[in-house]
């Protein structure tokens, strides 16, 4: 026969379960659910701005930059919360837009924007740098509405170089060319013209080429008229070119222009003469102060010599009779 053995008393975890298990369940809902949806999304605005947070802005960067010529100029942008909006480089003196993003927009290669990966820079790059990229520059942002900052470029170049001490002739800090001489010349049918052109610049700034003109005519090697020599020198800080035309006729007179790529054409007037007259041009009689011309002087001197000498041959022939 089995006997059934006594109870065995409840420990102190078991009595703690048992109790949690009994407790009203209204009273745990009410303490969790106990907040006011009101007050919890007006805290949350105190640190959340989704606006804000996600608008494009601009860190403090320099807006004045100094390069010298020939060397690279770094112009710096820094974006922050750029997010999916992209960064144009623009040329404010004639809009041109340099660079997009990470891509270059502009026919000269010099340009380029220096992006580093998940980075907020965006630095436009400029190499070998003339006194023509010196102006305006603006790092946009194509938000809504759009934001835009400008950097301002001064390219100049070292004070031993600076082209005032050399005497150099420069045009608002521009290259230049010039003709030697006068702008109008006279020369002898037959002889030898020469024209010099020489242009003025910075280093890693000649010329690709030099062109020669008569009038709108190209003058070359192969140009019909013949007899003509072009040479051209080049230097670290001038081109020389110069045009020999042989044997000048009276078609050879008119304008002659040099024309340097990307620059104002020099200009010079050639006058071809004969003799002692120039094409074009009708010598008058030089008057004789206000009174008798040249031509009625001599002729009122002949006429005195004339009668003296009659009156003259009278006072012989009137001793030969006596």
């Amino acid at each position: 026969m089995l006997t059934r053995s006594p109870p065995r008393p409840l420990g102190l975890v078991t009595l703690l379960g048992l109790a949690l298990l009994t407790w009203p369940a209204q009273h745990v809902h009410a303490k969790a659910l106990s907040f006011d949806p009101k007050k919890l999304e007006s805290s949350s605005q105190l640190w959340w701005n989704p606006r804000e947070v996600l608008s494009p802005s601009y860190e403090d960067t320099p807006q004045n930059v100094t390069a010298l010529v020939g060397d690279s100029a770094f112009l710096p942008c820094t974006v922050s919360h750029l997010g999916d909006r992209s960064v144009t480089w623009m040329r404010q003196r004639d809009l041109h837009i340099l660079t997009a993003g990470v891509y270059t927009y502009s026919a000269d290669e010099r340009f380029r924007v220096l992006h580093p990966e998940n980075s907020d820079d965006w630095t436009l790059h400029i190499k070998y740098t003339t006194f023509r990229d010196s102006g305006v520059y603006e790092c946009q942002v194509n938000s809504d509405p759009k934001i835009s900052r400008a950097v301002t470029l001064t390219v100049k170049e070292n004070q031993l170089d600076d082209p005032g001490t050399f005497g150099i002739p420069t045009t608002d800090n521009m290259p230049l060319a010039t003709i030697e001489g006068p702008t109008e010349r006279h020369i002898q049918q037959g002889s030898i013209l020469a024209i010099t052109c020489i242009v003025h610049h910075m280093p890693h700034s000649a010329p690709a080429h030099i062109l020669w003109f008569h009038g709108p005519q190209n003058i070359d090697y192969d140009s019909p008229r013949g007899g003509v020599s072009i040479q051209t020198e080049k230097a670290a800080r001038k081109t020389v070119s110069k045009l020999m035309l042989s044997t000048v006729t009276l078609d050879d007179t008119g304008e002659y222009s040099c024309a340097p790529s990307d620059l104002q054409p020099a200009v010079v007037n050639v006058h071809v003469q004969i003799g002692e007259e120039t094409v074009g041009q009708i010598q008058q009689p030089v008057k004789q102060g206000p009174g008798l011309s040249g031509a009625a002087v001599t002729a009122s001197v002949s006429s005195a010599l004339l009668a003296m000498l009659l009156v003259g041959l009278a006072c012989v022939k009137c001793r030969v009779f006596a």
